[in-house]
């Protein structure tokens, strides 16, 4: 998501040797997306309505994080065909751009048109000419605030997306295991360099080199290892789902702002989701994911769209609350259901009407085009 993420990741579903999508892995997508989700509404009733929750829910945020480690494991494991083939990349290239820049670029503008015209409408994006072509261009800026982010400040994750797809595009000419390999250690010396670059060095080397992107890499890894053992050691239902119980644990008591240990957060939120992702794809037998809950796997299938949209739908609620005057208690409780429900709902509509249409018609143009290129 695909975060933030995630996708939150905004890689296409996965799909087995024998066919079908690993519902697992769309599962984990929706749970990030609802994550991240929960953890903007609850923010925005702390600024408005001076919201208390019972229990600390700024850890949710790092959704994004389980994002990039399915996001990882996608990349390699859906494209392993395309490695070292005859027009690979290109194809790689594609897939990743339509399955990525036609819905960001509609909520970027979307995002532009609100700042321009409705100003008031938004807590913290301002109009900036250098800001809004970077947002387009997917290079890491760093507005007013300090923060690295595009006008879409949800965009954050799609920067890092992208820059692992090109990083991953210039691996593709060598066999499939070779290649993770050289990914794997692209991003650790990248990582490795960003660790002693000083702050005022540029912010588009400053995010490139952070050490969230070492979550890519354990995607990665996962990856290669279900395509090379698959289901070999799902053994016991309860180990699979006991393990992502303790990475999820994980995630949450080692983001918290008042855990004991300040970790990176690859370690304190990366390290967690990969965990989850293990148990996942690895350890959870094929017989449990098939009692998996529909409706999880479906709020999977949305989760890029539930990513981009839910902020837009998130605001309207905020500024209809706000007008009710129910006094902050109250008005904070009510924000924080409708802004999650219906963000969740209105996600996987836009995913109906637009998402999956869209997609659709850019694989037959593709399709098209390579029919046309045969003949």
């Amino acid at each position: 998501m695909s975060a933030s993420s995630a996708e939150l990741d905004a890689a296409q579903p996965v799909t087995r040797a024998p066919g079908g999508k690993l519902d697992t892995i769309q599962a984990l997508r929706a749970l990030a997306a609802i994550m991240v989700t929960v953890a903007h509404a609850v923010e925005e009733a702390k600024y408005f309505f001076d919201f208390q929750p019972w229990f600390e829910t700024s850890p949710f945020g790092k959704g994004v994080d389980l994002f990039f480690v399915i996001s990882g494991f996608i990349i390699y494991y859906a494209s392993r065909k395309l490695f070292a083939a005859s027009g690979g990349i290109q194809q790689f290239a594609y897939n990743r751009i339509s399955r990525v820049v036609p819905l960001y670029f509609l909520f970027t503008t979307l995002m532009v048109l609100v700042v321009v015209f409705l100003p008031g409408g938004v807590k913290e994006a301002r109009f900036d000419i250098e800001q809004i072509w970077t947002s387009y261009a997917f290079i890491p800026y760093e507005r007013y605030d300090g923060r690295i982010a595009p006008i879409l400040s949800l965009g954050w994750t799609l920067n890092y997306e992208m820059f692992f797809y090109a990083l991953f595009a210039l691996v593709m000419w060598l066999p499939a295991r070779k290649a993770a390999a050289a990914a794997i250690v692209l991003l650790t010396v990248l990582a490795t360099i960003g660790a002693f670059l000083p702050p005022e060095a540029p912010a588009p080397l400053r995010a490139w080199t952070n050490n969230i992107i070492l979550e890519f890499a354990f995607g990665v890894m996962i990856a290669v290892a279900y395509d090379a053992w698959g289901k070999r050691f799902a053994r016991h239902t309860w180990l699979a789902v006991g393990l992502m119980v303790i990475g999820f644990f994980g995630i949450y008591f080692l983001s918290h702002p008042q855990a004991p240990i300040n970790l990176p957060r690859f370690l304190a939120a990366g390290v967690p989701a990969a965990l989850m992702m293990v148990a996942a794809t690895l350890l959870l037998p094929a017989s449990a994911e098939l009692r998996l809950p529909r409706f999880m796997v479906a709020l999977g299938d949305s989760s890029y769209s539930l990513y981009l949209s839910h902020r837009f739908v998130q605001r309207p609620i905020q500024i209809i609350v706000t007008r009710l005057d129910l006094g902050n208690s109250m008005a904070g409780v009510l924000y924080v259901w409708f802004a999650v429900i219906l963000a969740v709902v209105a996600g996987h509509v836009v995913y109906l009407i637009l998402e999956r249409p869209l997609l659709r018609r850019l694989k037959r143009h593709r399709a098209e085009r390579s029919q046309t290129a045969v003949g």
